[in-house]
């Protein structure tokens, strides 16, 4: 009777606020749930050798990340972009969170090995919360924990300092804008805990190197970084 009534509220809601898909903005299908199928068949898995290189090239000197994945390579003007603007200007929570199980299922297939007690997201500062109505890597945190099981800790790392986008910021940029933006307010939760750190989008590894520095002064045993895309 539930999964009646369930199926009769979706299709009646479905007909009032129709879903859309926001790479192609067409009517999604029942069996559809964030991208239609041809978007999504669009995405770019980000190549082992892609995420190496960016490992090497951001993380292996500063030796704070122990490993690094990602999903999907970040390409401007494609299905990707549109659909974290879509999660991050929108307020798309559920899609946030269905990236995130999907982030899951990719870290049990492709980085097994990794062990972790606590997943993290990387925090926004108050103000741009506020902008902004929520912070989407809570979600894809949590998204990632409903898959794992391990916990998603949202109140442990803080963005002390307002920073301005990094958007049209290169990397020498970057790295200024966000050094000493962030602290922590359970310490001794991290305390010799390996910790998976989670963002939307890796690009120049700034935001994730500056995170992961406090987690290790405090006495993190190892950061793993993890995000849905590449840049």
């Amino acid at each position: 009777m539930r999964s009646f009534i369930r199926e009769i509220t979706s299709s009646t809601l479905d007909v009032i606020l129709p879903r859309t898909c926001p790479g192609c903005s067409v009517k999604l299908l029942k069996t559809e749930k964030i991208l239609c199928i041809d978007c999504l068949n669009d995405l770019t898995p980000a190549p082992e050798s892609s995420i190496i290189e960016e490992f090497n090239k951001h993380f292996a000197e500063t030796k704070l990340i122990t490993d690094l994945f990602s999903m999907f390579l970040f390409e401007k003007g494609e299905a990707i972009q549109k659909l974290l603007f879509s999660i991050k200007y929108d307020r798309r929570f559920t899609s946030a969170f269905y990236l995130g199980e999907l982030l899951g299922e990719a870290l049990l297939q492709f980085r097994s090995e990794w062990d972790y007690d606590l997943i993290l997201p990387v925090p926004l500062h108050k103000v741009r919360l506020i902008e902004r109505g929520f912070n989407q890597a809570n979600y894809i945190a949590k998204g990632i924990s409903s898959i794992i099981g391990a916990n998603a800790n949202t109140d442990i790392l803080y963005r002390k300092r307002y920073t301005e986008t990094q958007t049209k910021k290169d990397k020498e940029e970057r790295k200024r804008n966000v050094q000493n933006a962030f602290t922590l307010k359970l310490a001794k939760e991290i305390l010799n805990k390996n910790i998976l750190l989670v963002d939307d989008v890796i690009t120049t590894g700034s935001t994730i190197n500056a995170t992961a520095e406090v987690l290790k002064l405090n006495g993190a045993k190892n950061v793993f970084a993890a995000s849905i895309a590449l840049a």
